[in-house]
């Protein structure tokens, strides 16, 4: 008598998958996902977020020194950075000095800050600092506890090119 293919029990091997092949398919897809993740540039929003957390952090540091050693700090910004001066000079380049200057993580346009001065009193005077770079504009605010929120950023329109804002000499000529 014969019996039909379906009725035969299938062996295990060609029930499923093993495990092995289970793991090898997590490990490609790991890796996978590395490599996007990798490839991905930060966005410039994240960028300016991480940048406000730092000066935050900077900031508190700096007062708290500033307090402990009775010597004013001083915070000073420009396009291309930010420098702790206190009153025996800039901070050195040494990178173990947390509060050693920094260059911007992204192209800064223009900066207005105040003077912002670090010293043995216990409360800063609160102020709002405007970060312009390529395609926004941020407005930070420093409390007088020295906490740093993101107030506000807004979008640039698009500079025109080069082309688009002069006009060629040749094109009135026909």
């Amino acid at each position: 008598m014969k019996r039909r293919a379906s009725s035969i029990p299938r062996p295990a091997r060609e029930n499923g998958f093993t495990l092995l092949e289970l793991l090898v398919v997590v490990v490609i897809l790991g890796i996978a996902a590395g490599v996007v993740s990798l490839s991905v540039s930060p966005s410039e929003d994240r960028l300016v977020a991480e940048e406000a957390e730092r000066l935050a952090a900077l900031f508190r540091l700096a007062q708290d020194e500033a307090r402990v050693s009775a010597r004013p700090l001083t915070w000073q910004a420009d396009t291309r950075g930010y420098r702790f001066v206190g009153s025996d000079g800039p901070r050195s380049d040494n990178p173990d000095d947390p509060l050693r200057p920094r260059d911007w993580p992204f192209q800064v346009q223009r900066v207005v800050v105040p003077k912002l001065v670090f010293g043995a009193e216990p409360l800063l005077q609160p102020c709002e600092m405007q970060i312009t770079t390529l395609t926004r504009e941020v407005v930070l605010r420093l409390d007088a506890f020295g906490m740093m929120t993101v107030v506000g950023t807004s979008r640039l329109a698009p500079a025109l090119s080069y082309r688009q804002s002069i006009p060629s000499p040749l094109a009135g000529e026909g």
